[in-house]
């Protein structure tokens, strides 16, 4: 964001470059997610993002890599190429935002590995799936995404059996 600023003595203009507000970000973010913009969310994270699922703790799952995570996002946009993405609630602080959600699609493409599945074959259904990311951001961009999500629901919704 660019601010021009006149100086009153003379003609010249001063343009100050000011970082975006952490919520500026993470609501370009979520926006981007929204409209299944993947090459806009990869822009406003860091080169070394880390995206933190807190379900894979119990699968011993390491966070996703910054290429890991364009990775998981493209898939999962086959996976529902129709989506609606809200945001119910946002807390907001100066360099971290928390954000509940909610996620609703129709599963009509191959799914990507999930923790208790491989992935695979679109189940057709679809999908309502509650919860909530705490992001990091400095500098403009967004260091790192920490995810709570139902991932009971979502298994049941897809149809996985255990």
């Amino acid at each position: 964001m660019a601010v021009l600023r006149r100086r009153k003595e003379s003609r010249h203009i001063d343009v100050v470059t000011e970082t975006p507000t952490a919520l500026d970000v993470t609501s370009e973010y979520v926006a981007a997610l929204a409209a299944r913009d993947s090459k806009a969310m990869e822009a406003l994270r860091s080169p070394d993002f880390v995206l933190d699922f807190v379900h894979g703790d119990a699968a011993e799952l390491s966070p996703l890599s910054a290429e890991e995570t364009r990775q998981f996002w493209s898939a999962w946009f086959v996976a529902f190429p129709e989506l609606d993405y809200e945001v119910t609630r946002t807390i907001v602080a100066e360099n971290v935002i928390v954000m509940q959600w909610t996620f609703t699609g129709k599963n009509s493409g191959p799914l990507p590995p999930l923790p208790v599945d491989e992935g695979g074959t679109a189940m057709g259904r679809t999908i309502r799936l509650r919860g909530a990311s705490v992001y990091d951001v400095s500098d403009g961009c967004i260091q790192r995404e920490t995810a709570y999500l139902d991932m009971a629901t979502l298994m049941v919704e897809l149809g996985v059996e255990f």
